[in-house]
């Protein structure tokens, strides 16, 4: 299921814990794993117009942190390799979130691992994290780590609303809770609450979502099933605070390779707010 993960990092210490979750993933499924940095050019007004000494100050601090990175992910590789894993770096140049989606049209991965970083809200709301950014417009499935690293995924909690990009949303959830034994929390958002004009339709609606709901437990036993009113960003964050899972799985629908939209604002909000990992998968067209 998981053939290639990549793997975005900077040089801090949310490296090592991002390359700890992407090991036990690529262990699990067989994986080869790229990793990838992103250094961006210096972004100083009028550059060419600075003294000479001035100018070969900022290419040497630009060559240091080129070496350092190279270190770094050469540490990263040699950890993944020394537990038998096929893993390759390289060090890309340009803006951050769009090099990574670029990068990642050229290998095709099944997933992308990105950790997330603190950031103010004045700050997500000006420019937005680099994982939100990527999340948002990447073609491919994106695991934006938070809060304690999902190493085991002892309890998935997968939003589900009965569309298609839900469905391989929860296959995809399934896949990886069968490799790590995990106990699955399917949680749908009730919102059709508002209806009271037709109460007697909604209710058989409600049967029905019920009947349905249900019927996934045929594809993972250890499944808990909820039907909640409510929002679907309020309902998911607060039965995932309530069962304290690891791991948040959203399923959004594809869009064309050509373009790069962002994901809608329920997503957006479950993404931001979470205190946990969330995972967000994209389906085929609807």
């Amino acid at each position: 299921m998981l053939e290639t993960i990549l793997l975005p990092v900077d040089i801090t210490e949310t490296g090592q814990k991002a390359v700890e979750v992407a090991k036990n993933l690529a262990k699990k499924f067989g994986s080869k794993v790229w990793i990838i940095t992103v250094l961006e050019n210096p972004k100083i007004p009028f550059l060419d117009e600075l003294p000479e000494e001035e100018k070969k100050a900022i290419v040497s601090l630009q060559e240091k942190i080129n070496e350092k990175a190279k270190e770094i992910l050469n540490q990263y590789v040699r950890q993944l390799k020394e537990e038998g894993i096929d893993a390759n770096y390289d060090i890309l140049k340009g803006d951050t979130v769009e090099t990574i989606l670029d990068f990642s049209e050229k290998i095709h991965p099944s997933l992308i691992v990105i950790p997330s970083h603190n950031k103010t809200d004045i700050e997500i709301k000006a420019l937005g994290s680099v994982s939100l950014r990527v999340a948002s417009k990447s073609n491919y499935p994106v695991l934006v780590l938070k809060g304690k690293q999902p190493l085991n995924f002892k309890k998935i909690l997968v939003s589900y609303d009965f569309l298609h990009s839900s469905q391989k949303a929860l296959e995809f959830a399934v896949s990886i809770a069968k490799s790590f034994n995990s106990k699955l929390i399917v949680v749908h958002a009730d919102n059709d609450f508002g209806h009271s004009h037709i109460k007697s339709i909604m209710e058989k609606v409600k049967q029905r979502k019920l009947e349905k709901l249900n019927e996934i437990k045929s594809l993972y036993p250890d499944t808990d099933i909820y039907m909640e009113e409510g929002t679907p960003e309020h309902v998911i964050i607060k039965k995932a605070n309530e069962e304290d899972v690891d791991l948040i799985v959203i399923g959004k629908r594809q869009v064309s390779q050509t373009k790069r939209v962002f994901i809608g604002s329920t997503s957006y909000k479950i993404l931001k707010e979470s205190n946990v990992s969330v995972l967000v998968y994209r389906g085929n067209h609807e």
